[in-house]
């Protein structure tokens, strides 16, 4: 039975190792999380966990340094709803009908997936985008984010969202 996905609701695309940055004074108080990022009919998901994908899966997610619109092998509506109960406090569940607007945003030459949205009438910002490589130690954080187009993820959401 699931607790933070309605039934009925499925995923459309997601991807896994991104990394969720939270922007403004909430960004100050909150890492940069690893996770899946994850489409559904009724919201935009990024919950905290690292899923391995061999460098042969990479092709189906960041091909041609572009995030591409596919879904998670083996990660159904009720991992993803596990997910999320498992890390209540860290996981950002954004309904579609909050989100005004979707752009690609440039920082130190990498692009950033940027969603903007409403929360208890505040609006928060937070991007998006995959690490080239990590440190591991004290705990795992990007060093350098890879330069990836987002054009199709954009897209995706501005079509379901019908900005």
């Amino acid at each position: 039975m699931r607790k933070n996905l309605e039934e009925g609701e499925h995923i459309v695309a997601s991807l896994p190792q991104v990394w969720g940055i939270a922007l403004g004074f909430r960004g100050f108080f909150h890492k940069n999380k690893e996770g899946v990022l994850a489409l559904t009919d009724r919201n935009l998901i990024f919950t905290p966990r690292f899923l391995y994908i061999t460098p042969k899966e990479k092709g189906k997610y960041f091909e041609d340094d572009k995030a591409k619109i596919a879904k998670i092998s083996n990660y159904t509506e009720d991992d993803l709803d596990e997910d999320i109960s498992e890390n209540s406090k860290s996981s950002w569940v954004i309904p579609l009908e909050s989100i005004r607007d979707v752009e690609i945003t440039i920082s130190r030459k990498v692009s950033f997936l940027r969603v903007t949205y409403t929360e208890d009438g505040k609006t928060r910002k937070c991007d998006f985008g995959i690490a080239k490589t990590v440190a591991s130690y004290p705990q795992r954080q990007p060093l350098v984010f890879k330069n990836l187009d987002w054009t199709l993820w954009l897209g995706l959401i501005k079509s379901m969202i019908k900005l």
